[in-house]
């Protein structure tokens, strides 16, 4: 995967965003998704992480069928895999309301990303699946943090607001760990 065609994508969506001119129409198009609020939780870690590692948790069996057939290839299954995805995001992107609103920018990421976690999830590499993992452990045991009475303060939204501040780097550190001890043992 390139990944100058992610951060393309990304800083497209970063810009995007910053118009608070459309915010409106995000909303819209949002709370036709299921998002009941404008926030980080309900958009990103509901909407876009959970909802994608329950998708990855049951995948359609055709796929299965692909990927656990141990008479293709590797590189087969891979383009096979990304093929089934990138054919589920361009029907989505037909459907799409806005046809240049936050579900398109959304889809342009996921175009990039989509492939890479389902390989990584469904495929044969041990150390993708176990890095995938860790990334959906830590992303899981943070919202545990945030919303728990011994992990986080309920008491002012000050003390509140630090505490979940603080369960972001702890978490983006461990990742930014683990991604290094994984490069340094290849």
């Amino acid at each position: 995967m390139d990944p100058k065609d992610f951060l393309v994508a990304y800083e497209e969506m970063l810009v995007f965003i910053q118009e608070t001119a459309i915010w409106n129409d995000v909303e819209t198009e949002l709370s036709v998704k299921g998002v009941k609020a404008m926030t980080f939780y309900d958009v990103v870690l509901d909407y876009i992480l959970m909802d994608a590692f329950e998708d990855l948790e049951s995948p359609p069996s055709s796929v299965t069928a692909v990927v656990q057939n141990r008479w293709l290839s590797n590189g087969f299954k891979e383009s096979a895999l990304s093929t089934a995805v990138w054919s589920v995001l361009k029907a989505k992107r037909r459907m799409l309301t806005y046809p240049n609103g936050f579900m398109a920018h959304f889809y342009d990421i996921s175009e990039q990303m989509s492939p890479l976690m389902a390989w990584g999830f469904l495929g044969p590499d041990d150390r993708l699946r176990e890095i995938c993992q860790y990334f959906k452990d830590q992303v899981m045991g943070y919202l545990v943090d945030i919303f728990s009475f011994q992990r986080s303060r309920f008491t002012t939204v000050e003390e509140l607001a630090e505490d979940i501040v603080k369960h972001t780097k702890d978490r983006v550190d461990n990742l930014g760990l683990k991604l290094c001890k994984t490069i340094e043992e290849e």
